[in-house]
């Protein structure tokens, strides 16, 4: 027996690992029960509000409520320090303003739209004339700090709060002009005022995610990403039918002003430099570094996260988060907490809640929640993925399994006026692309079906855009109150309750009067302006 398993063992065994961790998988749920509990305990660091706020956004992302103690401490705190800024500015440092900016961005942006606008405003007037943020009196640019400026101003747009697009444009003209000659950058770079790439002293890992991470949520704000993009592909326009093709102009309209305006850096000028970048990673990626470990996988994190939002590729389990986990599973410590090899003074607290938002996806989820929760990232938008029900094969309506996704029904009905089609059966919706490009084809084309002139096309495509909690869903969903089948209109007031939460939301009641109606249609619309104030509605 024990010739034949010393035969048999190396058929089984495959070599490198064949699995990866999600933010669920059991080992990063046992870290992150062991990290909670010191956190709680030694929360209260005394340094200062930003890592008051630090810890208290670990704590929500690995599943603790807003009325935490130590998450209203920080909020307390953020709140206090947001009134400060407006009145004295930012001292020092911008770690705690920008910080706290992100931390009430991303636990309840409209109960402290205040409080975030004064600090997107006093980050504006500390920003420095080339881009950068540093301290303040001035001793040098700081890569550091301006990673956490840039993501100040991603969170806020994201709140619906006017952020400036030539800051955004200088602090992205920085990175590029401060980006080293290996493509990476350094804590402390020497601005050169020109885009040749030089030598800048020895580039670091935590500096190198910092620059990086920056340049891609630069990208997504001056709208270089793919969900950008795609909504001036002249071939997915050249795919609708005629009467469509005003609708969809309108919508791409409206989509584009989502995303700032660009005066001086292109898509192509930000690809390359993100590329030279993701370069230097790919010589050099490892978390076996000395110094500010915890708080360069946070950073990695964001890298990587926002870099799947621009490019459009998702990869489920990617090898960069699966070697963190292994990583932070050998050095996580019994009281619960991690800290750097080399200690910088930072309490390990600090450092613990850096671990937690790498291990929780921290930066996917907030971009997953600012697109409305799973928005435009994630494939089936929490859609079932099963329907049965008809379609056109060879000028044939045939049943089986057939309508397998938003493509199989879209060629349904815009092939066919055939009325053996019941839209009426449809379960909800269906499963949307994995590719990013397609996915928001699919959903652009969807919303113009709401004006279709065929019933069941339109009760088809509310229903599906009904089932996704997409704020860009919602102008055509207001639209579609009133239809004049009532069908159609209960399933788009049932969809902008979804999409907004708002359970009861503003009606219309069952066999509502007109005036009924334009008095749910204008609530509605009062309400999508006040979030998304530069949004289009369709008429």
């Amino acid at each position: 027996m024990s010739a034949w398993a010393a035969v048999l063992v190396p058929l089984f065994v495959l070599p490198g690992r064949t699995w990866g961790y999600t933010p669920e998988s059991p080992e990063v749920q046992a870290m992150l029960e062991k990290a909670v509990p010191y956190v709680e305990t030694h929360g209260k660091t005394s340094s200062g509000v930003g890592a008051d706020c630090l810890v208290a956004m670990a704590l929500v992302k690995a599943g603790k409520g807003q009325d935490h103690p130590l998450v209203q401490y920080a909020v307390a705190n953020a709140r206090k320090l947001a009134q400060e800024a407006a009145q004295k500015g930012v001292a020092n440092h911008c770690y705690n303003e920008s910080i706290a900016g992100i931390f009430l961005c991303d636990i309840d942006p409209k109960a402290y739209l205040s409080e975030i606008n004064m600090i997107l405003q006093a980050m504006a007037k500390r920003q420095r004339p080339n881009g950068a943020w540093g301290y303040s009196p001035h001793t040098h640019d700081d890569t550091s700090q301006t990673q956490y400026g840039v993501l100040c101003y991603w969170a806020g747009h994201q709140a619906g709060l006017q952020v400036p697009a030539r800051g955004v444009e200088a602090a992205l003209l920085w990175l590029m002009r401060t980006q080293n000659a290996d493509g990476g950058w350094v804590y402390a770079p020497s601005d050169t005022g020109t885009f040749e790439r030089r030598n800048l002293g020895p580039t670091t890992h935590s500096m190198a995610a910092a620059g990086l991470s920056s340049v891609y949520i630069c990208a997504h704000l001056l709208g270089f990403g793919v969900d950008a993009q795609r909504s001036s592909r002249q071939d997915e326009k050249s795919s609708l039918p005629s009467a469509l093709q005003k609708v969809e102009t309108e919508e791409a309209k409206k989509k584009r002003q989502l995303y700032l305006q660009p005066t001086s850096t292109s898509a192509q000028q930000t690809k390359q430099t993100a590329a030279a970048g993701n370069a230097w990673f790919d010589k050099h990626m490892t978390y076996d570094v000395k110094q500010w470990t915890q708080y360069y996988m946070y950073a990695v994190e964001r890298h990587r996260s926002f870099q799947e939002l621009v490019e459009g590729k998702v990869v489920p389990e990617p090898a960069w988060y699966n070697d963190g986990v292994e990583y932070l599973q050998k050095t996580q410590r019994e009281d619960g907490s991690w800290s750097p090899e080399q200690t910088h003074g930072v309490h390990p607290a600090v450092d613990t809640a850096f671990a937690m938002l790498f291990l929780t996806r921290s930066s996917q989820r907030s971009i997953r929640k600012a697109t409305m929760d799973e928005g435009i990232l994630v494939g089936g938008m929490g859609l079932p993925r099963d329907l049965t029900n008809a379609r056109i094969q060879d000028g044939k309506v045939v049943t089986p399994q057939m309508v397998r996704d938003v493509d199989d029904l879209l060629e349904l009905l815009t092939s066919t006026e055939d009325k053996g089609f019941d839209a009426t059966a449809l379960p909800g919706g269906l499963s949307l692309d994995a590719d990013l490009t397609k996915r928001t084809s699919q959903l652009e084309r969807l919303r113009a079906l709401v004006s279709n002139e065929n019933y069941e096309a339109r009760l088809a495509a509310v229903k599906t855009l009904a089932a996704a909690r997409d704020l860009d869903n919602v102008p055509a969903l207001i639209y579609a109150l009133s239809d004049p089948n009532a069908r159609i209109v209960e399933a788009a007031r049932d969809g902008l309750c979804f999409i907004s939460r708002k359970f009861r939301g503003y009606g219309p009641p069952p066999q509502a009067t007109e005036q009924q109606v334009q008095a749910a249609r204008a609530k509605w619309k009062e309400w999508y302006l006040a979030i998304r104030p530069d949004g289009q509605l369709m008429d």
